[in-house]
Order: C-alpha cells, then structure tokens, then sequence
C-alpha cells in the first residue's frame, strides 16, 4: 500500500500483481500416410492408387483437415525381385487433435494395407495458443482484483476503482507428458512436435493499481 499525491490531497492506492495461468493442450496434428501399390505395370498401380485416392481426401476432409494443408508426394520404382512395379503416394494433412485418430482408424479399416500411417505430429494453434493468453489475462486481473479487495479490508478501507493495469510478462511454459520437467519456450510452439498430451501453460503477470476510499465513501455516491 502506498499514498499517492494529487493536488494538495494524498489517496491511499493498493499496488498489486496478479498472475493467471491456463493450460492448453495441441490443437492440431500432422498426419503423414503412406498409399502404396504393387503391381505387374505401372499402369495398373496407377489404376490402384488413383481409386484410393479420393476416398482418402474425402475422410480428411470430412474430419475436418484444412484443405490447402493436404499435400502429395508420388514416387514410381520398379522392383528388381520379380521386376514388378509400384507407386508409393505420401499424402499429409493437418486436422483437429480430437480428429486425427479416428479419421486414420477409419481409412485403415477401409483401405486395409495399402495405407500405412508414418507420422503423427502434434502442435499448438495461434488461434488457440491466443484464446489461452486472453483466458490467463484475465485470471491475472481477477487475482490482482481480490488481492487489492484484501489489501483494503486489512487496512480498514474500501477498493476504489481500478487506476492502472498493465501486463508486466506473459510466457510460455511446456511441459512433457508426464509433467516430469518443464521448460521455458523460446521458439514458436506451433512450429514444434510434441507429445500428444503435451500441454502448454501461458502464465501472465499483471500489476494494478487501486484506489483505497474510506468506508461509506461509495455508498454516498448517487
């Protein structure tokens, strides 16, 4: 608590810090599947490939992948045992972490062995990671709030209003899947691979300060 000088008058302020903090699990995953078909002509694992082709965009889609992050890499060789041909198809796609596994569980159980999932990468979205940072913002105002309503109650006043409130630090904290270690992050979180239940913690810290009134000061106020 400090007093503050305004004209010949000094108001009594509460100066307090408030911190909030919001964990956030991965928003999104990276799936990289493997389509392959083995043939006696190129021909015909084209033939194969290109049947399979749609049903897998369609499921992606369906379980909501963006539409301009789905990609394709085709390779063609042919086998020196047997001399057979085959088409390896690598498709990727980016879609909700509550989608991801069920649409992959889908497409295996349809297309059976000619689909082979090589990668699951899980990141943070800048969307979410920035819904969390209003979320943890306003935790730490609400802290700093009933510190400062303590603050009076302990010296005998009543909280005024709010005269200032800034955001000191706001930082992101990752921890591993077993909450074992934690650490802070300097890079993009969006731009890592991570566990699949990995979270993020956002941690703010916000300085206030409040105007401290004597009692029945508010109550007079029409």
């Amino acid at each position: 608590m400090c007093k503050e000088k305004t004209g010949e008058s000094m108001s009594e302020l509460a100066e307090v810090v408030g911190v909030g903090e919001v964990e956030v699990k991965p928003h999104l995953a990276h799936i990289t599947l493997l389509l392959t078909s083995q043939k006696d002509t190129i021909e015909l694992c084209r033939a194969s490939v290109d049947k399979r082709k749609p049903y897998i965009h369609q499921t992606l889609l369906n379980h909501k992948a963006q539409v301009d992050g789905i990609y394709e890499f085709e390779n063609i060789a042919r086998k020196e045992n047997g001399g057979r041909s085959e088409i390896e198809v690598q498709i990727t796609a980016t879609l909700p972490t509550s989608n991801a596994i069920t649409a992959i569980n889908l497409l295996k159980e349809k297309l059976g062995s000619p689909i082979t999932v090589c990668k699951i990468a899980y990141r943070h979205s800048c969307e979410s990671l920035s819904k969390a940072r209003v979320r943890a913002g306003r935790k730490a105002a609400e802290e700093a709030r009933e510190r400062a309503t303590d603050m009076a109650a302990a010296v005998g006043s009543v909280l005024g209003p709010c005269l200032d409130m800034v955001e000191e630090s706001c930082h992101q904290v990752a921890t591993n899947h077993d909450k074992g270690e934690s650490r802070i992050v300097d890079t993009a979180l969006r731009q890592q691979e991570i566990h699949e239940h990995t979270p993020v913690i956002i941690c703010t810290t916000i300085r206030a300060k409040f105007a401290l009134l004597p009692y029945g000061t508010l109550k007079g106020k029409k």
